[in-house]
């Protein structure tokens, strides 16, 4: 039995834990540093030791939120999957 034999799991947690990075990546270098345009809900954020306070709109915010609960869900199913008990494969001679 392989360590690397099902590794979907762990490449679905680590996937959206990538596409998380890239989105506060793109909030933090896109979004304005000044309210406006719809833009009503701070949200404080660090970036390689770089501070600064950015506006984001009500969408901004549930691609953020979703984005955490897909990460939540990937682990979770990892963790499910992980503990669960391995299965004998059928090693009847007959068949």
């Amino acid at each position: 039995m392989s360590a690397f034999e099902d590794v979907k799991r762990v490449l679905a947690s680590v996937a959206a834990l990538a596409l998380f990075a890239l989105n506060e990546m793109r909030l933090f270098q896109t979004l304005p540093t000044d309210p406006g345009n719809g833009r009503t809900h701070a949200l404080s954020m660090q970036l390689f030791g770089d501070f600064q306070t950015v506006y984001a709109s009500g969408i901004d915010l549930a691609v953020r939120w979703g984005l955490l609960g897909l990460i939540l869900a990937a682990c979770a199913w990892a963790v499910a999957e992980t503990l669960q008990p391995v299965q004998a494969k059928n090693t009847d001679p007959r068949r």
